[in-house]
């Protein structure tokens, strides 16, 4: 068990570190603002004082922080002349003379800016903003690592990496507490399916503390286990730390209520309930299903939608099986999470669509949807089906061109620009260890999960409920 724990950290950090050295400063969703988030926690500036414009002429809280820990001109890369032009625009500088520095994130939760922030209080600059996504990266690789290793089963353990799509590690190996939030779900699900009662505990505490939907997610992930295992929690190393992190959310929600929360900053055309259903179906959709597998940047760099479709064969591969061959309950679990996580984006949209324009994405939703191919996982039959032997492995095994295809393509964008063959190599625009790095990262990555599930297929590991189960 140890043994599975440990490469499986190694494997999933390489695959975030990959992204967390690959991407430019600000490469990917919203990385601007959760980057001045972090610094301000480590600065004692835990709500914003002010405002500012930032560089997209949008109005929002502010801090005090040095102009060193963003580019000049932190938007060129999407917003410059001509717009989605290569990384190669940016424009960096050593001056750590205090400016306000806007940030839409100034009142979320500290928690996960508090663990992720030292490196840019150490050094308010691009370096420290790669050592924060490496640590960012890592911790997500030791949630997604305990829920491996806790797993036991190869069918299970196959529905921790398909979980771990690229889009998830794109979050995990940059500065967004997205990433984070969608990893601890992943173990809570794991943990609470496996009755691994402390792992959830903790898995629960962070997924309340995280993010502002952490308290449904939490509940809703506990519910849907605990319904498929038909079982309570009455362990204290459960509902401690649980308890703990909900009076903390409660305590945030309370100091940080958001009376501009839904402020754009900008006009927004007037809209009706009937035009936003409209857009979800003709447009909006689509991109909720791309991106929960990979669409980057900020939504502007897409991949090959055989490779989106490809992803989501696999998971119908462990999902379908256990339909057919698990028990009721585990039916409507996965059914309950799939229409639960629909039935969330759309209200989302239809509530902040008409205060703020476009809202919901696909990734927001991950740590409830995740369940369906965790539960699907879960199934004894299945996992005793012969044919599962090699189809367990052979789908693990197809995740690492896809993973390595993804980095790639969004390599080609920053490095040449986005309307660039795939070529993540040269550009007039290069990561901080070139370009071969990353790639070498995801691939060994890749290759240790997919190694581990084949020894997990072909011995499978017993899996314990208690709180020992590192011990053996």
């Amino acid at each position: 068990m140890r043994r599975a724990f440990l490469i499986a950290f190694i494997g999933f950090f390489l695959l975030g570190a990959a992204w967390a050295l690959a991407l430019p400063s600000n490469g990917t969703y919203d990385e601007k603002q959760h980057l001045v988030r972090a610094w301000a926690v480590w600065t004692g500036q835990w709500l914003p004082h002010d405002r500012a414009v930032d560089d997209s002429g949008i109005e929002t809280n502010a801090f005090t922080g040095p102009r060193s820990l963003l580019p000049l001109n932190a938007d060129c890369t999407r917003l410059g002349r001509p717009s989605y032009q290569p990384a190669s625009c940016l424009t960096f500088t050593d001056d750590r003379s205090d400016v306000l520095q806007p940030s839409a994130a100034a009142r979320y939760s500290p928690v996960y800016y508090a663990l992720v922030g030292l490196p840019l209080r150490i050094s308010p600059t691009n370096a420290g903003l790669i050592w924060a996504r490496l640590l960012s990266a890592l911790l997500s690789a030791l949630l997604l690592a305990v829920a491996f290793a806790l797993a036991g089963t190869a069918l299970l353990r196959a529905s921790v990496v398909l979980a771990a799509t690229p889009m998830l590690l794109n979050l995990a190996g940059a500065l967004n507490p997205n990433g984070l939030e969608i990893s601890a779900a992943v173990l809570l699900y794991v943990a609470a399916l496996r009755k691994h009662w402390p792992a959830a505990g903790v898995a629960a505490a962070l997924l309340l503390t995280t993010r502002d939907l952490g308290p449904f997610f939490a509940a809703s992930v506990l519910a849907v286990s605990l319904f498929v295992t038909k079982t309570w929690v009455r362990s204290r190393a459960f509902w401690l730390p649980a308890a703990g992190g909900l009076a903390f959310a409660v305590f945030w929600t309370l100091v940080a209520s958001r009376g501009d929360a839904v402020d754009p900053g900008r006009p927004i055309a007037a809209t009706t309930s009937g035009a936003i259903l409209r857009d979800i179906a003709d447009n909006r959709a689509e991109f909720w299903i791309r991106q929960i597998v990979g669409q980057f940047g900020y939504g502007e760099t897409t991949v090959s939608l055989g490779m989106i479709g490809l992803w989501y064969l696999l998971i119908l591969a462990v999902v379908v099986p256990a339909l057919w061959f698990g028990p009721w309950r585990l039916r409507i679990g996965i059914l309950a999470v799939s229409l639960a996580s629909l039935v969330l984006l759309v209200a989302l949209e239809l509530y902040f669509a008409p205060k703020v324009g476009h809202f919901a994405h696909g990734r927001y939703v991950m740590p409830l949807a995740v369940g369906a191919v965790l539960l699907a996982g879960s199934t004894d039959r299945y996992a005793t089906w012969p044919p599962s032997r090699w189809l367990v492995p052979a789908i693990v095994a197809v995740t690492i061109p896809l993973h390595l295809y993804a980095l790639a393509r969004v390599m080609t964008r920053f490095q040449h620009g986005i309307n660039e063959r795939l070529n993540p190599f040269g550009g007039t625009w290069q990561p901080p260890l070139g370009s071969v790095v990353p790639l070498l990262a995801c691939l060994v990555g890749g290759a240790l999960l997919a190694v581990i599930v084949t020894r997990s297929s072909v011995r499978p590991t017993p899996v314990h409920s208690t709180a020992n189960t590192f011990s053996n």
